[in-house]
């Protein structure tokens, strides 16, 4: 197994840090760094990645709310969100992430092996939901385990982080009969593209759906699996069970603090839910149009 490290050439603090971690823990992992497409700087075709996306999708999953300007006016009911939806652009950081994710799925998909995403604010060390610390150790005895399992159903994708919906916690598919599987689940809809493993297939697939990408690449992945067509699984640490929210064998160093991401709806980070509406900037370019041609005038 090979892996790729996404990192922003600009951050090379978190590419080492990144790097002498998975030296420590995961000394037989070849991993190779992989330039992230900066969205404040490189040019990113609008056939690949979108310029804005839509919340219809995500807001059955995410918890929306009345969104409202400086002065309390509401620009967007909570409502809105689900039907029909509100426009939002891709904030640099959103689409960089995306496009830089297209690119690793096309390097997935011509390779005669599964491939391991990392983003470089992966973490392999920290508390269990059992209690006790996890560590490379266990990151590999699990994805051994994980990727036994893979093996017997022809997964697209594995995420080894994950939070959200899956077997043993749906809310949209209807969950089998059985006793569950004590290592991996079927993903319904789950964030976050931290850590996971994709197989040449899946690559595929998520190409193929992406003309363009229309949703961040986490929401993207998340609707493809919920519509059933990326047979998508999460891996469970020992401990992680059906009433686990964010599970796995990692997790993310700083999920609220140091990141070059930008949330455009505001997402659990908090970040402003008015920056990035659509409709404002495109009532700015107006302005900014129209005051040109006064001015021409």
């Amino acid at each position: 197994l090979t892996a790729l490290l996404l990192g922003l050439e600009r951050r090379p603090d978190r590419r080492q840090r990144c790097e002498e971690m998975l030296a420590k823990e995961v000394p037989w992992l070849k991993s190779e760094f992989f330039r992230a497409t900066d969205g404040k700087a490189d040019t990113i075709p609008d056939t690949e990645v979108s310029k804005t996306w839509n919340t219809k999708h995500n807001s059955f999953y995410g918890a929306y709310e009345d969104v409202m300007d400086k002065d309390g006016k509401v620009l967007h009911t909570a409502a809105e969100f689900a039907d029909p939806g509100v426009d939002y652009e891709f904030s640099p950081g959103e689409r960089g992430c995306a496009h830089s994710h297209y690119r690793m799925w096309q390097r997935a998909a011509e390779a005669d092996r599964p491939t391991l995403i990392l983003e470089d604010d992966v973490q392999f060390v920290f508390e269990r939901t059992k209690g006790g610390m996890s560590g490379g150790a266990t990151f590999t005895a699990r994805l051994e385990l994980g990727m036994q399992e893979a093996k017997k159903r022809g997964m697209d994708v594995l995420y080894l982080g994950w939070s959200g919906h899956r077997d043993g916690n749906y809310k949209h598919h209807k969950p089998a009969r059985g006793r569950k599987n004590k290592f991996v689940r079927k993903a319904e809809y789950v964030w976050t593209t931290v850590a996971y493993v994709i197989w040449p297939e899946g690559a595929k697939k998520l190409l193929a759906a992406a003309k363009p990408m229309n949703q961040p690449v986490d929401n993207f992945m998340a609707w493809e699996a919920r519509e059933g067509r990326l047979d998508a699984y999460v891996l469970l640490d020992e401990g992680d069970d059906d009433d686990t929210w964010s599970g796995g064998i990692v997790t993310q160093l700083d999920f609220t603090g140091d990141s070059d991401i930008k949330k455009s709806d505001g997402g659990d980070q908090g970040h402003d839910p008015t920056e990035f509406l659509a409709d404002k900037a495109s009532a700015k370019q107006e302005i900014d149009t129209s005051g040109l041609a006064s001015a021409g005038a």
